[in-house]
């Protein structure tokens, strides 16, 4: 019989914060949920296979205890060949990742005890996810669901070195110190661009499918983005200089970029970004592979209790 509640945990998310607090956590629990039982990850995709296996033994709840990419783990095990295994399953999260950035567009706590509360009283919400097929590092194709954000471009340069640190910096300086390290290496990219029935060829800094409202950190990229429309909004950044960005960084923290005439903001269902240049991709700021590739948005899917 399975547990009511399933804990899939990420003991070294936020710089290890998960496995240094997780005693707390666990008392704090057991003062709240009736039923539950908990999985520790230890290497890549531990997330996914726990959270398949909870789902078809009839686990009700799954709840992601880590940062953005355990999450990102954690939604993409709700599926197996591409269906859900339970539609009717929840999702809940304890964010205590470096980024957690998928908790800032609710507004919710990161203290333990408002988190492990929240799972009692919170509401259940019919959030959309975002589906990106593109290729692996190897040429391969590959497709992951997300949650928050995608990013194709300059976003998931800076993921892919905010992955290989350390991140004991904390949150906004491991993403500020990847953001300029990333900055000097990369060029712009010429794309063809499709979103929704619309075709262009531009070069870009970076087009960003925007689920929830921030990214990287705390950046407000899509101040207008909705987990519950049906839409991504679509952030396309266009060939900017190295100075241009660092001047508007702030912009960026403060959800402004709006004020910027080199950044686009569109609502779409479907992106397609094709390139012949290397680009990266990200998705929940966790390396998916390179382009080219297609996000679409996948409405009401998924119930997170918020």
């Amino acid at each position: 019989m399975s547990a009511k509640f399933k804990l899939i945990v990420n003991p070294a998310a936020g710089n290890r914060a998960v496995a240094k607090t997780w005693h707390k956590l666990n008392t704090s629990l057991k003062d709240i949920l009736d039923d539950f039982s908990a999985e520790f990850t230890e290497k890549a995709h531990d997330a996914t296979r726990f959270t398949q296996q909870a789902l078809a033994n009839g686990c009700e709840t799954i709840i992601a205890v880590g940062g953005d990419g355990t999450m990102n783990e954690v939604v993409n095990g709700f599926f197996k060949d591409g269906k859900l295994i339970n539609p009717e399953a929840r999702l809940g999260f304890i964010s205590l990742g470096t980024g957690s950035d998928w908790i800032r567009t609710f507004g919710a706590e990161r203290n333990i005890t408002g988190a492990a509360e929240r799972l009692m009283t919170g509401t259940v919400k019919n959030c959309d996810l975002g589906l990106v097929q593109c290729c692996d590092m190897q040429g391969k194709p590959t497709k992951r669901y997300f949650i928050n954000v995608a990013d194709a471009g300059f976003g998931a340069a800076v993921a892919y070195r905010v992955n290989r640190s350390t991140k004991a910096l904390g949150p906004f300086y491991s993403y500020f110190s990847a953001l300029v390290r990333a900055l000097f290496a990369f060029r712009n990219i010429p794309v063809k661009l499709s979103i929704d029935e619309n075709c262009e060829e531009q070069v870009v800094f970076s087009v960003v499918a925007a689920n929830g409202q921030f990214f990287g950190g705390g950046m407000w990229i899509a101040p207008e983005a909705r987990v519950d429309d049906g839409l991504f909004e679509v952030v396309i950044v266009e060939e900017t200089s190295k100075f241009e960005v660092l001047a508007n960084i702030s912009k960026i923290y403060k959800g402004t970029l709006q004020q910027n005439p080199k950044v686009r903001f569109v609502q779409a269902k479907k992106i397609q970004v094709e390139t012949s240049s290397e680009a990266l991709v990200e998705t929940d700021g966790e390396q998916a592979g390179r382009l080219p590739a297609c996000f679409e948005i996948l409405p009401g899917v998924i119930n997170v209790i918020v």
